[in-house]
């Protein structure tokens, strides 16, 4: 049995932490009055940098909210936080035919259309979370046609509105599968668990036996069509935050199954990102590596943001914090439980901010800020507040199991 005192303090923690310093930071200054829809880009203080919506991360944001009255605080700031995104996503954001847009700036022009699954993705998600804390069908058929249409993309190799990633006709991409791992379950709550299964299983089995090789230890971001291993930069390339979140989303849908197959194997390719992305001389988890070489290349986002591979991000470790937290609960294992307190004590280090609140972007490898925004076209209210949330939960169940006392 793991360390109860210890866990009871965590727990405590977590929560507040979710709702003292880091929701805090959002939910007054999140809301768009004049035009609706969610500001995202803010710098450390919490100043406004960029009034655009960055459709994924509106659709982010809407759950967020959602889930947060859903499973932890009834109070109604959050369901109203989540009605001012829903409709702004519905007005707005839709291109029509289960599509939606990428970028749009504050008056509502568009900058970018339809030319991502993943913003397709998360608003689904978000449009469905909001649908269970709303009790309202009013978006049932149009979650029913996203997910349709995102159904039909993911398995359609020649679709190519996959941005940020890069389609090339080489390589299918893991982002895509591991997000709707991810979305299936929330919309499920919506459309149907048998509505969604086929979808889900497909993406199961792409995550667990063809990006996941097991005679590299490694579940790779890109590999070739027919699943093989692609011996070039691009192929060999290894996100252990990627891998991290992926495999924490097939868990926990081997645990809604009662399928210790899938259980199993998720944690078994936790135990392959954990040992490619743990940094031992300084600790926290580092943003990408290559199987074959020290120095991997800088590709699709990373280069887009000037990521050096050694360099700190946030979600990358909010998600091994989450991760480390699952599985240590999961099979009662004291090696995964120091994992997890070691990643919690890093986060609450170096990424932390005590005097403004939220978590830095980036570090440098020592744990130097190298970027203090604490909201960008890249973050917004949801990695660092899920992973508290999912965090909560997770150490909270395992208490209550042993203990058989439910925390008020």
């Amino acid at each position: 049995m793991l360390n109860l005192t210890s866990l009871i303090e965590l727990r405590d923690y977590y929560k507040k932490h979710l709702f003292d310093n880091v929701l805090n930071f959002w939910e007054n200054r999140v809301t768009d009055h004049m035009a609706g829809g969610y500001f995202t880009c803010f710098d450390r203080k919490g100043t406004l940098t960029n009034s655009d919506k960055f459709i994924w991360m509106q659709g982010r944001n809407l759950w967020m909210f959602s889930a947060i009255y859903n499973s932890i605080s009834q109070d109604t700031k959050w369901i109203k936080l989540a009605e001012h995104g829903r409709q702004y996503l519905v007005d707005h954001a839709y291109a029509g035919n289960g599509r939606w847009h990428y970028h749009l700036n504050q008056k509502g022009e568009i900058i970018k259309g339809p030319i991502s699954i993943f913003s397709d993705l998360f608003v689904v998600g978000g449009l469905a979370e909001y649908a269970v804390a709303s009790g309202s069908d009013v978006d049932q058929r149009l979650i029913e046609m996203t997910f349709g249409e995102i159904e039909k993309n993911t398995y359609d190799l020649e679709f190519k509105d996959i941005y940020h990633n890069k389609w090339d006709p080489k390589f299918m991409r893991h982002g895509i599968y591991m997000i709707n791992v991810i979305t299936i379950p929330i919309v499920a709550q919506v459309i149907g668990s048998q509505r969604v299964k086929s979808l889900m299983d497909f993406c199961l089995q792409k995550i667990l036996y063809v990006f996941a090789k097991d005679d590299h230890q490694a579940l790779f971001e890109a590999v070739g069509r027919e699943g093989e291993f692609i011996d070039e930069p691009e192929g060999r390339v290894i996100y252990p935050g990627h891998l991290m979140e992926s495999c924490w989303a097939c868990i926990e849908e081997g645990l809604r199954r009662g399928d210790m197959e899938i259980v199993k194997r998720g944690i078994e390719i936790s135990g392959w990102g954990y040992q490619w992305g743990f940094d031992k001389d300084f600790g926290g988890i580092v943003s990408y590596r290559d199987e074959k070489y020290d120095e991997p290349l800088q590709l699709d986002w990373n280069k887009a943001v000037g990521m050096q591979w050694h360099d700190k991000n946030f979600w990358v470790n909010a998600e091994a914090l989450y991760l480390t937290g699952l599985v240590a609960t999961t099979i009662d294992d004291d090696v995964w439980f120091d994992r997890f307190r070691n990643q919690h004590d890093w986060c609450r280090n170096f990424l932390y901010d005590p005097e403004y609140g939220e978590w830095y972007s980036e570090l440098y490898r020592n744990g130097k800020v190298k970027n203090s925004d604490k909201g960008s076209e890249w973050k917004a209210a949801y990695h660092v507040p899920r992973a508290l949330l999912l965090t909560y939960k997770t150490v909270d169940r395992y208490i209550q199991n042993v203990t058989g006392i439910t925390k008020k």
